[in-house]
């Protein structure tokens, strides 16, 4: 009998080994064991086949169940009322649904997770579902239907063929149009067909604006659509910023190039109610004509009757369905409403009823709201002869019946004050109010306390027509509304609260205590956010307000922007800046902008900007820090530096510091080579290089995030499509089609002729590129099929001809489907993309002059709205057309060379030949901003998509602004005359770009001890700096060479400071203090210079001898200069040592190309080390290593990998623990932790300070590992951030004194930070492959401040250890 038999045997070794592996298994699965019951008859004799303790395992959870059936028949059944399949059948069906109710929890908790982090980066707290759910509770049942059973709605909804996308539905005030729209969502949703919907209201600015609407219908159709939801929150994580005021630009980024390009299966319906109500909606419809006819989206608008509505519809050939609510529709609702509350009222005769009901129709005048105020107040009556009374005394008209209701108001004196209170708040509020925050606003306004309120969720008026009545000119009232007047004390209230002793906070940080969380106003969140809002719609020329601001600035201001951090927006702070801004520059108009107030407060304007753009991502992970740790590192004319930098005990930072806020907030530098082209869009920008390479960046850190290579050719050109995945790049000969978030190529086709201009059309179909031979060459955009061309030329219309002669310049708008195209000193010729023909010229000078000025360039204004081209000419012009009447807009001097316009066209940025900056309002050609630079020439400038940061290239690198002076106030819709009258101009803020001495930059730095640095500088010097001060107090030494240090090591034992230059010279001396406090060095202990440029240089731990790794090999000296050993090292790539002498024989920790290997340092002989300190990556690739580094007496090690740029989705972090070995042998050698789910958003490891490992985060955080920790704990503190502008480009160079000061080498000079590590906050992390980034630990260590209300999400500890 063969072998495998025998172990098929009950209880056999090989079962049994198979049963015990299976329990190591099993736990993710759900195990139903079935087993036999009826013996088999064999013939000669009946058994079991397979025994029930072979059937069944035994194991936890596990569901057992006998069936009645022999062996054969155990899985056979006569039908589906076999008692054996019913068994089995319901196993199955109770095993699915526990996977289903599994499966659909997992799922939920994902989705609600998703959901609320888009609602958050939509910026959509506030659903249009309460509005949707008021109208339905308010509609009678039988009403509206009239509607939904029209033939042309019916048409509408059932689509296809020509049939128009947009309903427009016309009514007049207050005739049940929104009720209209809530009955036509309920209906379309009741048929399991996807609707989104949203309700403009005037009074709220939330709801008012064609960005919020937007933004609201791309969440509700993520809620339904995975493929949207996957769209949205690759937008998220991509860095894809939002801003709040730009519908154009989400209209492109989101639906254009995301949303419309899903897969739609069925019909897709927009409601939306109110569209006259909104502030801007002459932006919405140019934006739905461009829909593609393929798209099933159809749009259902309702709104008064609208001149202007109709001449946009005609204007943009939108095909549209009209219907009017007329009365006659209207009354069949309102008897059915009528109906319902007149049999509340004292009339018993039918006939009577309706009678009644008869004149309240005719009265109505098919005004919903005029019959429902009725049949309210006759409600209040108790006899027929009291309604003839109430209806012959009602009168007619709206604004005739609101008279009626004012008047009777008035006649109740005591409550007048309360009345007139509660009409302010409702009708000058920014956004309803609550019913809780409107009685703690009129507590705060009338020192009165309101128990008791009609109970709902938000107070608003009961129609838009009241605000209207009540805001209206010359009405006599004691409750007409003067909105100047109401805003200024609003304004007064919300300034009471900020300034009130509630937000006050502690200056002192506590140990030991208990949290203790402050309880604030339930009005505090309105007044935080909306307070700016109604300054600037309030009186400028009121003192007191100025006055108040000034007390809030000077007392709760960073509890202030703390609350709108912790509200994870700050939007809110920047508008305050904008509408504080707009505010002092129309005061001026009336009042001296001189005086302390007004200095302050034009102070905090500038600092609320640059904070936001500086701190933003550091505010939002950690809004306490706005005490603690941002004050101290902005610049020291800053008034929020001035004002708050004496805070007890807080960060404190020496040396080289910034005075003001720079605008240039970084430059990229690529050494010899070119800069070329630059094109960003949306999160990242890229830059073409002479050397044929391209570079990706991501736009908010400029961190590198990847690199394509275009060819041997310098890359001239680049130009995104509307998503940045796609990506054209061109050179002289080649065009390449590229998808930047793979890095593949899609398809290259040749060139013949010189690149004059690159674009994509409107929705990314199509790359357009014209050339210098008069021609614009299409490709598809799919697989790069060329299409037709299009001819261009020189016309001469006068003649009727064509001049062959080449063009000079070319510009295109996919945005309006339009070339234009310059030739030598002629007219710009206008050409239709679409439609491929000529629209015309556009002549600078008389169009008989000849020759007219030399074209520079051109830009075109992208916001179709506007219609405009800019042009500059060598004659010092720059001006801006209609590009379709070609009629001159504006015009203003200056010289520049190149142009750019901001993504919403509101701003267009110009560079001349000196380096010199100019930014201007597009419309208008008013200089806003200019930044003077002796550099060179400007070569080319893009936009980010938040309209204010914008890049220049010019020679070899790159430069990044974000000057505050274009930061833009949004519209006020509404307002005051006085608002929107004209205010005096500001003045044109100019900014120097700052310089330094290249050669003084510090090159290399290391820390002696706890009070002093040693810093390498680019002319070969040494320097020594006090760390209390951070500057530089003596030159130690120089290198004869006057190269540039490039490492500097110290040996502290005998005091030995060796130092390597460019040119690979390697110098050993001896440094003392003198009891003066200066330092001297020795001469030179050994002077060494190799033929290989010098990767690393180590001290031995005794001073006796040095390492220095070069490119090809490693050498050890003696310190008198001996070659004590030479080894040739093998091919490698990336490669650092590290000495890890714990025991008496010292040795060498050697990690090249993902192997590690162990040296002594005499004679550099291998020697074998533990299994704990070998690295496994997990993977047959590994990054470079990028870090070793050893702590104090090799204590701890630390090992970081990653890649030079892009994906770090594979770096690494190893760290062990040497401390309690007493050889590298030892079996106490620790492998702490891989901390690899930390280890992607590690830019640079800092070094250790005692124990702990600290490093520099990709948010700029200053952070620590403890390697003395015990176990495998995922989880880091964070202390500190160092200010974006200061590491986000170029080598970091870091230092840490043994005191655990840190300092980062700047410029000419370093930057010590002080008191860093006192500050911790515990970062608890997931390591697996993919998770998402690190979360503060969800639970409190011990109070921050006193009084401060924080997230239950992060855990901080502000204390000192």
């Amino acid at each position: 009998m063969k072998d495998y038999v025998n172990d098929l045997i009950p209880n056999s070794a090989a079962i049994q080994i198979i049963n015990d592996d299976f329990r190591h298994v099993f736990q993710d699965l759900r195990l139903w064991s079935f087993y036999e019951t009826v013996k088999t008859n064999m013939g000669v004799s009946q058994a079991l086949i397979v025994e029930k303790d072979s059937a069944v395992l035994g194991l936890p959870d596990e569901r057992v169940q006998p069936l009645n059936a022999d062996h054969r028949h155990v899985c056979k059944f006569k039908d589906t009322f076999d008692n054996n399949y019913i068994s089995l059948r319901n196993a199955f069906v109770t095993a699915i649904d526990q996977v289903e109710k599994e499966w659909m929890a997992s799922t939920r908790d994902i989705f609600q997770d998703t959901m609320k982090t888009l609602a958050g980066y939509l910026g959509q707290n506030d659903m249009p579902d309460n509005d949707l759910a008021d109208l339905l509770d308010r509609q009678m049942e039988g009403t509206c239907e009239w509607f939904t059973n029209d033939a042309e709605y019916k048409i509408w909804r059932a689509g296809g063929g020509d049939v128009p996308k947009l309903f427009w539905l016309i009514g007049k005030p207050a005739t049940g149009k929104s009720t209209l729209a809530a009955h036509v969502v309920k209906r379309i949703s009741d048929s399991n067909l996807e609707c989104s919907y949203f309700f403009f209201r005037h009074g709220d600015r939330s709801k008012s604006s064609v960005a919020y609407m937007l933004r609201s219908f791309a969440y509700q159709m993520a809620l339904t659509n995975p493929q949207i939801r996957a769209e949205l929150l690759s937008m998220h994580e991509g860095g894809v910023t939002i801003d709040a005021d730009d519908e154009r630009t989400f209209w492109r980024s989101a639906f254009v190039s995301r949303i419309f390009r899903t897969d739609f299966h069925q019909p897709y319906y927009w409601i939306v109610d109110a569209l006259d109500e909104c502030s801007n909606f002459n932006c919405l419809l140019p934006m739905l004509a461009k829909i593609d006819r393929t798209i099933p989206l159809r749009l259902l608008v309702t709104s008064r009757p609208s001149s202007l509505i109709q001449t946009l519809l005609l204007q943009e050939r939108l095909p549209t369905l009209t219907k009017e609510v007329t009365i006659e529709s209207s009354y069949a609702d309102i008897r059915i409403v009528l109906e319902a509350n007149t049999r509340f009222l004292p009339i018993d005769d039918p006939a009577a009823c309706n009678r009644l009901i008869v004149r309240i129709l005719e009265k109505s005048k098919g005004c919903f709201l005029w019959a429902s105020l009725v049949v309210k107040e006759l409600e209040t009556t108790h006899s027929e002869q009291q309604i003839q009374e109430v209806l012959d005394s009602v009168p007619d008209e709206m604004d005739h019946l609101y008279t009626r209701i004012l008047q009777n108001m008035a006649m109740v004196s005591r409550n007048k004050r309360l009345a007139q209170a509660i009409l302010r708040w409702t009708v000058c509020a920014v956004r309803p109010l609550t019913v809780e925050e409107l009685k703690e606003a009129i507590r705060l306004d009338l020192g009165e306390v309101v128990p008791r309120l009609e109970r709902t969720v938000e107070v608003q008026l009961v129609h838009e027509t009241v605000r209207a009545f009540l805001i209206m000119d010359g009405l006599t009232s004691d409750f007409a509304i003067n909105r100047v007047q109401e805003h200024s004390r609003l304004t007064e209230v919300c300034l009471q609260y900020l300034c009130s002793d509630e937000l006050k906070s502690s200056r002192f940080r506590r140990r030991g205590s208990a949290t203790r969380v402050a309880k604030r106003s339930v009005f505090a969140e309105y007044a935080a956010v909306f307070f700016s809002e109604h300054i600037v719609r309030s009186s400028s020329s009121n003192d007191s307000q100025v006055v108040a601001l000034t007390t809030f600035f000077a007392t709760n201001v960073l509890t202030w922007i703390e609350m709108v951090a912790q509200g994870k927006n700050l939007y809110f702070l920047t508008q305050t800046a904008k509408n504080l801004k707009a505010y002092m520059e129309r005061r001026a108009k009336y009042q001296s902008p001189l005086g302390h107030e007004v200095r302050v407060i034009n102070a905090w304007v500038n600092d609320l900007i640059h904070v936001v753009t500086a701190f933003g991502r550091s505010l939002l992970s950690s809004p306490l820090s706005i005490h603690f740790l941002i004050p101290p590192v902005c610049p020291r004319n800053s008034i929020i530096y001035r004002q708050f930098r004496e805070y007890p005990r807080c960060l404190e930072i020496v040396g080289q510091t910034e005075l003001e806020w720079d605008d240039r907030l970084s430059c990229i530098t690529f050494g010899e080579c070119k800069v070329l082209a630059i094109a960003c869009r949306d999160s990242r920008f890229a830059i073409g290089l002479s050397t044929g390479n391209i570079v990706l960046y991501h736009t908010s850190t400029c961190q590198e995030a990847g690199a394509l290579v275009h060819g041997k050719e310098a890359v001239r050109v680049l130009e995104f499509a509307s998503t940045n995945a796609v990506l054209a790049s061109a050179g002289r000969q080649t065009v390449i089609l590229w998808d930047t978030s793979t890095g593949n190529r899609l398809w290259t086709t040749a060139l013949p002729h010189r690149l004059l201009a690159l674009g994509f059309n409107e929705d990314d179909t199509i790359l357009m590129a014209t050339t210098i031979a008069n021609y614009t060459a299409f490709w598809a955009v799919e697989d790069g099929q060329q299409l037709k061309q299009l001819p261009v030329s020189d016309v001469d219309e006068d003649a009727g001809g064509n001049y062959q002669r080449p063009p000079t310049h070319a510009q295109m708008s996919g945005e309006l489907s339009l070339l234009a195209v310059g030739y030598r000193q002629r007219p710009i010729n206008l050409w239709d993309l679409e439609d491929r023909a000529f629209v015309g010229q556009f002549h600078k000078s008389a169009p008989d002059v000849y020759p007219g000025p030399l074209l520079v360039a051109m830009a075109f204004n992208p916001n179709p709205d506007m219609n405009l081209v800019a042009a500059c000419y060598a004659d010092g012009d720059l001006l801006t057309f209609d590009p379709w009447t070609q009629r001159r807009h504006a015009i203003t001097e200056t010289t520049v060379q190149v142009l750019a316009a901001s993504p919403d066209g509101a701003t267009l940025a110009t560079g001349d030949g000196s380096g010199t900056i100019q930014v201007y309002d597009f419309e208008t050609l008013r200089l806003l901003y200019r930044s003077t630079a002796y550099d060179f020439d400007i070569r080319a400038i893009a936009f980010a998509s938040n309209n204010i940061r914008f890049f220049d290239i010019r020679g070899d690198h790159c430069n990044v602004w974000e000057p505050s002076a274009i930061v833009r106030q949004i519209d006020v819709a509404d307002e005051s005359s006085e608002y929107c009258s004209e205010g005096v101009l500001p003045d044109v803020e100019t900014t120097e770009a700052t310089s330094w001495d290249n050669g003084q930059l510090v090159t290399a730095m290391v820390a002696i001890g706890g009070d002093v640095f040693i810093c390498g500088k680019e002319n070969g010097a040494l320097t020594v700096h006090d760390s209390k001060t951070g500057e530089q107090t003596q030159e130690l030494y120089n290198h004869e060479t006057s190269t540039a240090i490039v490492f500097v090591e110290w040996e502290a034992r005998e005091s030995i400071l060796a130092s390597t230059d460019r040119s690979s010279r390697i110098q050993v001396r001896k440094i003392a203090r003198n009891p003066s406090g200066s330092w001297t060095a020795t001469p030179p202990l050994l002077d060494q210079c190799i033929d290989q440029a010098v990767r690393q240089i180590l001290l031995h731990p005794g001073a006796k001898m040095i390492l220095v790794s070069a490119l090809f090999a490693d050498y050890v000296w003696d310190i008198q200069g001996l070659q004590r050993a030479h080894r040739i090292a093998d091919r490698r790539h990336s490669w650092r040592w590290t000495d890890c002498s714990s025991g008496s024989t010292p040795k060498l920790l050697y990690i090249a190309d993902g192997e590690t290997r162990c040296f002594e340092w005499q004679g550099l002989a291998e020697c074998t080390f533990p299994e704990s300190l070998r690295i496994t990556l997990g993977d047959c690739e590994y990054p470079p290593i990028a870090s070793l580094t050893a702590a104090s007496a090799a204590s701890a090690i630390c090992a970081h990998f990653r890649e030079a740029a892009g994906n770090q989705s594979r770096a690494r972090l190893r760290l062990w623990s040497l401390a309690s070995a007493r050889d590298l042998h030892d079996q106490s050698v620790k492998d702490l932790a891989n901390y690899d789910g930390i280890a992607r958003d590690v830019k640079a490891v800092v070094g250790f300070y005692k124990m702990f490992l600290l490093f520099l985060d990709q948010n700029g955080w200053i952070c620590s590992l403890n390697a003395d920790l015990k176990g495998n704990e995922k989880a880091y503190t964070r202390h500190f951030f160092i200010p974006y502008s200061w590491h986000c480009s170029g080598e970091l160079i870091f230092a840490v004194t043994t005191k655990g000061s840190v300092a980062l080498a700047r410029k000419e000079g370093i930057a010590v930070f002080h008191r860093g590590l006192d500050f911790e906050e515990r970062i608890v992390t997931n390591d697996e492959e993919g998770s998402r980034a690190p979360q503060p630990e969800p639970h409190w260590h011990s109070p921050v401040l006193e009084n401060h209300v924080d997230s239950p999400k992060a855990a901080h500890r502000w204390d000192r250890k």
